[in-house]
This record gives structure tokens, sequence and C-alpha cells, in this order.
């Protein structure tokens, strides 16, 4: 398969992402990013905690992955969670493989931009 194409299932079927922008008093732009399918998921911390992938956090639009750059773009720190979230960041550049960290085995990335 050459590299940009999609399969059938990825252009019939796009990966989709719940996006949520937060503004800080500060005048941070937050931009929330996370794997459909995660949210209301429990994950263990290394700690032991476990922390809620919370609809309050992430759950704003639902956008597929082509449109996800727009809403990077808006932000001064992302907070990306999922594979398809994380792979897409560093498909477009914005972070390298070796960055992500991992909670409870779902890829983790958080921006500063």
């Amino acid at each position: 398969m050459h590299a940009g194409r999609r399969t059938l299932s990825e252009e019939f079927n796009p990966a989709r992402l719940w996006v949520k922008t937060h503004y800080s008093r500060s005048g941070e732009v937050v931009v929330a990013v996370c794997d459909e399918e995660l949210i209301g998921r429990r994950l263990k911390l290394p700690t032991g905690v476990m922390v809620e992938v919370a609809e309050s956090f992430y759950k704003g639009v639902l956008v597929v992955e082509r449109e996800l750059a727009d809403y990077i773009k808006m932000g001064t720190i992302i907070n990306l969670l999922g594979e398809k979230a994380v792979s897409t960041a560093v498909k477009n550049g914005y972070a390298k493989r070796e960055s992500v960290v991992y909670v409870d085995n779902v890829p983790h990335l958080q921006l500063f931009l």
C-alpha cells in the first residue's frame, strides 16, 4: 500500500475523535482530543489511581481524522488520548513517537505549542 492512501474501510468508516476546546483564565487554549470509544473508560495510572476519560473534558464535537489538524492549530496546549488521536498528531508532524507515554496501555501525548 502506498503512503497516504486509505483502505476502503478507512475511506468509508473513518476514525472518529472527540474534540473539546477549553479556555483558561491565563489565556491558554486547551484542545482535548480522544478516540471516540474511550469516553467513559476508566484508566489506571502507574500510582494505582483510577481516572475516567470524562465527557466533560473530551466530549465536544465528533470529528474525523482529517479535521483534527484545524483544531490542533487553535490550541496552545493539546491533550491527545488514544491510538487514533496520537497517531494522527505524530503522522502530521506535531510530535515524535518517542514522546508518547502510555496510561493503562492507552497512548497519550501532551503538546505545548
